[in-house]
C-alpha cells in the first residue's frame, strides 16, 4: 500500500479543496472572536480553519451516547455506532496513522475494531476517506467501505495532491440518496447534500441516552464552495436535508470537525455530567433548526460574494 502522504498547508490551499471548500472563504484571521476555537461554523474559515484542520493532536475517545462514540483528532473525528450485530464507522481520518489511532481508541472504549462491518464516507476529501483502506486491511477485514458514486468518480479523475492526496479506498458499497444502511437493530439514513463536494452525504443516526431515544444529524460537509453555482447547490442541499431532519425529529447536532461547533467543550462537559443533568449534545429540535440556519446564512453570504465578482 502507498506510504502516508504529508499534506502541507501550501499544498492544501493549492489542491482541490481550494475549488470546493468554504473553509478557505473569507478574510484570513488567526483566531476566532474569543481568541480560541470557532464558536460556530461561520467563524471556521481562513487561517482559523487551516490552523485547526492541520492539528493532528489525538483526542481521548469518548462515549457520547449509549450507542455512539467520538474518536479521532482535533483535526477530524470518526463516529462509531454500536449495533446489535457489529460496528459502523463514519469517516476514517487522513491516513494510516489515523486508522491505527481509531482502532486503538475503539479498544480503549471496550469495542473490537474487527467487529466493524461498515465504513461510511461522508465525502471525497482525504481527511475523511484517507484512513479507510488502512483501517479495513489492518483492523477490520470484514468491513465494507461505502461512498457516494459521484464523489468516488470525482476523486478518480482529480490528481492525488492537496485535499485529495490520501490513499483512495476501494469502494465496496455505493451509497445513495435516501438510502438506509442497516446493521442489526440500527439504521442510518443517508441524504445526498452536494455543495461541499458533488457527492457529499449527510446522515441521520438514531441514538439513545440511558435508553431515551434521540435523533442525531451529521452534516456531511461544513465548508461552502468557492464558486457561485456550487453555493446555490449547497443552499438547496441545506433545505433538502432539513426536510428529513424535521421528519426524523433531529435534536442532536454533531460534526466531524469538532472545532467548528464547540464539540470539545461539550465533550469535556459530558465527562463531568451528573445524573439528571441535560445532555450537552441534545440541543432540541428548535435549536437544531437554528443550526441549519447558520449554513443557510453562510451559503447566502458566499453567493453574494461571488455575484459581485
Amino acid at each position: 500500500m502507498a506510504q502516508d502522504t504529508v499534506v502541507t498547508r501550501r499544498q492544501f490551499f493549492k489542491g482541490g479543496l481550494a475549488l470546493t471548500a468554504g473553509l478557505l472563504l473569507g478574510l484570513p484571521k488567526l483566531c476566532a472572536a474569543d481568541g480560541g476555537m470557532p464558536r460556530s461554523p461561520e467563524e471556521a474559515k481562513g487561517e482559523t480553519a487551516m490552523h485547526y484542520l492541520f492539528d493532528r493532536t489525538p483526542i481521548e475517545p469518548v462515549q457520547v451516547f449509549d450507542n455512539l462514540f467520538y474518536i479521532g483528532s482535533i483535526s477530524v473525528a470518526q463516529f462509531v455506532v454500536r449495533t446489535s450485530e457489529g460496528l459502523i464507522m463514519i469517516d476514517s481520518g487522513w491516513d494510516e496513522k489515523d486508522a491505527d489511532y481509531a482502532a486503538e481508541s475503539m479498544k480503549k472504549l471496550g469495542l473490537n475494531p474487527a467487529d466493524t462491518r461498515y465504513i461510511l464516507i461522508t465525502h471525497g476529501h482525504s481527511d475523511h476517506y484517507g484512513g479507510a483502506q488502512f483501517f479495513k486491511e489492518k483492523h477490520a477485514p470484514a468491513a465494507r467501505i461505502g461512498m457516494n458514486i459521484v464523489d468516488s468518480n470525482w476523486c478518480s479523475v482529480i490528481p492525488p495532491e492537496g485535499a485529495f492526496s490520501g490513499v483512495r479506498p476501494e469502494i465496496d458499497l455505493e451509497l445513495n440518496d435516501r438510502q438506509t444502511v442497516t446493521l442489526g437493530d440500527t439504521g442510518i439514513f443517508l441524504v445526498l447534500t452536494p455543495g461541499h463536494t458533488p457527492g457529499c452525504l449527510s446522515m441521520i443516526v438514531p441514538v439513545t441516552d440511558h435508553g431515551q431515544k434521540h435523533s442525531a444529524a451529521i452534516w456531511g460537509g461544513t465548508g461552502t464552495p468557492a464558486n457561485l453555482e456550487m453555493n446555490y447547490l449547497y443552499l438547496s442541499a441545506v433545505d433538502y436535508f432539513a426536510r428529513y431532519t424535521a421528519q426524523y425529529k433531529v435534536d442532536v447536532e454533531m460534526s466531524a470537525h469538532g472545532w467548528v461547533d464547540g464539540t470539545f467543550a461539550r465533550l469535556e462537559e459530558l465527562k463531568h455530567r451528573r445524573q439528571g443533568e441535560a445532555h450537552p449534545f441534545v440541543i432540541g429540535e428548535e435549536k437544531y433548526r437554528q443550526y441549519e440556519d447558520v449554513f443557510r446564512g453562510m451559503a447566502k453570504e458566499a453567493i453574494d460574494k461571488y455575484k459581485k465578482r
